[in-house]
Formats: structure tokens, sequence, C-alpha cells
């Protein structure tokens, strides 16, 4: 009796000795480790990446058509990946910009915006954006045109992808309607005269809510896009008097969304973007870059390009996806079905896979070969917040809210 109940302390003791030994401690972790995993305390646990798809939002500013257009390529890349991607229309209005920057401040803003290249700076220096090369999954610009690149990059770091772009055209019919040969003008003087000729019509037809529209006149008469001499400003705003008051506020489909008004009057030079061209019916009707001869290595391309929000909480989705959206094969979908450029150089290598209709070797090629090599015209008065001012203050020109004097003064003075 005395022998088991000996037995009976020494199992009690070795119980004990178990209970403070290390090697036996069971509530150390809640879960099994996986074979040769080392457990590591949950707070010193190195970050593992998951697998994110989103949701994210992209706000973009685009006309209806191309806005169906790139969900339809959303559409592929959620199919392709199981992310879940919101497109949605910016608000483009003045006085939306505030509202917009302060939900780009509180975090409340897309993740991904597509917009004007002239914007991107801007946006980069007040805080709301992340630098695209910061991710080392995306490419920044060794497929690019390098002239689109410049104004993306700010301190060292590049700020946007490019996406596509539009450069602007002239047209003309190559006979008038009484059957003979019309020639364009083909200096600032030729030009004078050709307005004197025509004293009660219109002589260029272009959007005047277009500012790069407006630029591309400017470029075409032989002036400086960037900052036009008052010369050039008075036969800008002799020509648009004779415009019919129907077209004046009148915005390009390509640019806005909108419609533009009927009864404008036929002028005998037409000022567009490539993009609103390309739909139409070509006979009889000849092109070109818009371009005077002054300024032969800054053509006036709208350039549009996407960059990533600071306050985005799904940075490699949206890596991802603009590296998607930019790749070769979106790029070709997209200029098949937006009629805009691509900007990956080897693209225009064929012009038959992007609708030639001859304006291809016209315009687009020579686009492309002045974009390898230069940067656009800079719309900006020569500021980096100054795109803005320059669309506002080129229709309040051409509308009579502000003299030509007024306009040149709000030129940035050329750094030393």
């Amino acid at each position: 009796m005395k022998r088991k109940k000996y037995w009976f302390l020494f199992a009690i003791l070795l119980l004990s000795l178990s209970s403070l030994s290390p090697s036996f401690d069971f509530t150390h972790h809640t879960r099994r480790e996986p074979p040769g995993d080392e457990p590591i305390p949950p707070q010193q646990r190195p970050e593992v990446p998951e697998s994110d798809l989103g949701p994210i939002k992209v706000g973009v500013q685009l006309n209806p058509d191309e806005l169906r257009h790139l969900k339809a390529l959303n559409e592929r890349f959620m199919e392709e990946t199981g992310a879940e991607i919101e497109i949605t229309p910016l608000e483009t209005a003045d006085t939306e910009k505030e509202s917009f920057l302060l939900h780009m401040s509180l975090g409340e803003g897309p993740d991904i915006i597509l917009t004007d290249s002239h914007y991107i700076k801007a946006l980069a220096m007040t805080g709301y954006l992340l630098p695209v090369d910061a991710s080392q999954t995306t490419m920044t610009g060794e497929d690019t045109l390098n002239g689109l690149l410049p104004q993306l990059q700010w301190n060292g770091y590049q700020w946007g992808m490019p996406f596509d772009i539009d450069p602007y055209i002239v047209t003309w019919q190559t006979k008038g309607k009484d059957g003979t040969s019309f020639n364009m003008p083909k200096s600032r003087q030729a030009w004078q005269e050709y307005l004197e000729l025509h004293k009660t019509s219109s002589v260029l037809s272009f959007d005047p809510g277009d500012p790069y529209a407006f630029g591309a006149a400017v470029h075409l008469l032989e002036g400086d896009p960037s900052k036009p001499d008052q010369e050039v400003l008075e036969m800008l705003i002799r020509n648009n008097i004779r415009t019919p008051e129907s077209s004046h506020g009148a915005a390009d489909t390509k640019v806005t969304g909108q419609e533009p008004p009927s009864g404008i009057e036929e002028a005998a030079v037409t000022v567009e973007p490539y993009s609103s061209f390309t739909d139409r019916e070509a006979i009889g009707v000849s092109s070109a870059l818009a371009m005077g001869k002054s300024h032969l290595n800054t053509p006036v391309v709208r350039a549009r390009s996407f960059a990533v929000s600071a306050q985005t909480e799904s940075s490699a989705l949206a890596m991802k996806w603009i590296t998607y959206m930019t790749s070769k094969e979106m790029q070709r979908a997209w200029s098949e079905t937006a009629g805009t450029l691509p900007v990956v150089p080897e693209m225009y290598v064929t012009g038959t896979n992007l609708r030639d209709r001859g304006i291809w070797q016209k315009a687009a090629v020579p686009a492309q070969m002045l974009l390898s090599r230069n940067e656009p015209a800079a719309l900006d008065f020569g500021g980096s917040e100054g795109f803005q001012t320059y669309s506002e203050s080129a229709y309040g020109l051409l509308h009579g809210d502000i003299t030509v004097e007024e306009y040149m003064k709000l030129y940035t003075p050329a750094q030393p």
C-alpha cells in the first residue's frame, strides 16, 4: 500500500516538472507553424505581400465614347486578374477643381487618375501623387516616346505614365466651292494677306474653348504656342470676330464629350485634333500637322497620362493596372477604338494597323518622329501650374473678356 502511494507521489512530481519546462509550452502559439518555420512574435513578423484585388477606383477625363472603350479594356483586365476596378468620370468644371483636390488630399479621391499630362507635375508638387518609378513592376519610359517624359518628371522622379497622344492637325479643302484650287498660306505675311482678303468671313476654324486648338492656331500663324506675340494674338481676335456666334464656346466632341452646335460657318482652314479627323471621309481634303516654320521641333499635342494617388492603399494593384493599360496590346486596341495615337514608338512602324487613310503619313508619323527627340509645345506660360491659366485666358481673349496686354502679362519671365 505504501509503495502505491510512492508511485502516485512520483507521478505528481513528474507532472510538476514537465509544467515548468519550456519545451512543453503549449500556450506560445494558437496555430501550428509550417515545418521548419521559426515562430516569430506577431508584432515582429515580416510583412508578407498578399494578392491585392481591390477594389480601386480610376478617375478619368474622357468623352463618353472613350469612357466606354476604356471600360471594355478594364473588363478584360478584371477577367484576367480577378481584381475589382471601377472607372468613373472626373469633374472637369473649374468649380469642381478645389473639391477634387480636397478629396485627393483626404484620401477620398480615385486611386488612379487619367488626365492631361500638363496637370501631372503640378499635382506631384502639391503632394497628391506617388512616383510611378517607385515600383519595380512598372516600366517608366523605356518603350515610350522620349519627348513625353519631361513634363511628367520632377525632383528626380517620374510621376505619370503616358497613355496616348492626340496631335493637332490642319485640314483644308484642296478646291474651293467654285472649283478653283486652294493653297494654304505658308508664312505670317501670307496669312495676314489672306485675312485681309477675307474681311467678312472666318479664315481659321477652331474650337475657342480648346486650349490645344488655340495653341495650334498660334503655331500655324508662325507664333510661339507657349507665349504668343502681340501680332498673332490680334490676328486670332480678328479671325474670331468673324466666326458665327453659334460657334463661340463650342467644345470639340473629342475633347469634352459635348456635341458641337450646328450652323458653324465653314472656314477655309480647320484646326482640330487628329482623333476627330480619322472618323471622317477624307476625299478632297488635305491635312498636315498644325505647325508653322518658326517652331518646327515643338508640335502642339494633347498627351494624357496615368498617375497614382498618394493616398491609395493599393499602390501595387494600381501600378499593375497601369502597366497593363500601357502595354503594346492595349495601346493598339485603344488607338483603334479611340482614334488617338499610341505612345510606343514601335507601333508607328506599320500604319495600316491604325486606320491608315493617308493622314498617317502626313501627321501621325511626323508627330512620332518629333516626339521621339523633342517635347511638345508647353501650354503653360512657363509655369508648372500654368495650363489652367493658359486655358482660361485663351478663351477670355477670344471672347473679349481680357485684352492682348492683359493676356501677355500672364507670361512667366524666363529663368536666367
